[in-house]
């Protein structure tokens, strides 16, 4: 009896586990919906070391004149236009292909079967669109740099905090940045050349080369070009004057 009274309350305790345990819920979506989700998600890249996403450079449209500051070339009409990159690419997911192996620390290239890629260009397609958006994006980025005009300390803060901030985080003390590689500007890159061996020119122009070129043209890191389509050299001048680079 004892036995049996044990196998009793057994099979009620494990149906009253089975009853606990929730349900496991479906969430159907669109191709859309689930690009819309990846173009947000860092994960995208199976990589822990990744913090990056497409949004963290790319706004879905043109900025307004105040808004932030992105490297990345507005995505509305991008599925239809002839070329990226500044005309050096000719197809959509070769593109997108190049901003995960660069940027977003991605080993695995994207195949044109791949579940996230057609995700993703649903999306993107179904981004509303004028004609206009669907030209190519310019994209200049000067290899030889030189240094810009005196700046304005005042405008350089609005500068900072639309184009630098989110990734950097505060000026001189790096707090909120995006990742803890991100150098905390501008003391750490300052004094990585320090002076003596850098002259005060050479100084700020580190800062430039590696605003204009990112992690190309013998520069390392996940860090974009911002080309002078999206910065100016008159803001350029700004933000080292805020930042106070001699």
């Amino acid at each position: 009896m004892r036995w049996m009274s044990f196998l009793a309350g057994a099979a009620l305790l494990s149906g009253l586990l089975c009853a606990c345990e929730p349900e496991t819920e479906i969430v159907e979506g669109s191709a859309e919906d689930h690009g819309k989700a990846l173009f947000s998600d860092p994960t995208i890249t199976e990589t822990s070391a990744n913090a990056f996403s497409c949004a963290t450079c790319h706004p879905t449209s043109k900025p307004s004149a105040d808004g932030p500051i992105l490297p990345g070339a507005p995505l509305a009409g991008v599925t239809r236009r002839a070329s990226y990159w500044g005309g050096m690419e000719l197809e959509l997911l070769r593109s997108m292909n190049h901003c995960l192996y660069y940027f977003m620390l991605s080993s695995k290239s994207w195949s044109a079967e791949d579940e996230r890629a057609g995700a993703l260009f649903a999306y993107l397609d179904a981004l509303p669109a004028g004609s206009a958006d669907e030209e190519a994006w310019p994209f200049t980025v000067p290899v030889q740099v030189s240094a810009p005009p005196p700046g304005d300390a005042t405008a350089g803060a609005s500068v900072y905090s639309r184009a630098c901030k989110n990734c950097h985080g505060a000026v001189k003390t790096g707090d909120g940045r995006l990742v803890a590689r991100a150098p905390v500007l501008p003391d750490q890159t300052l004094a990585e050349h320090p002076l003596g061996t850098y002259t005060p020119e050479q100084r700020r122009l580190v800062f430039v080369q590696k605003t204009r070129h990112g992690g190309f043209l013998g520069y390392g890191g996940q860090m974009p070009p911002f080309s002078l389509e999206v910065l100016s050299d008159e803001q350029m001048g700004d933000l080292l004057a805020y930042m106070g680079v001699p």
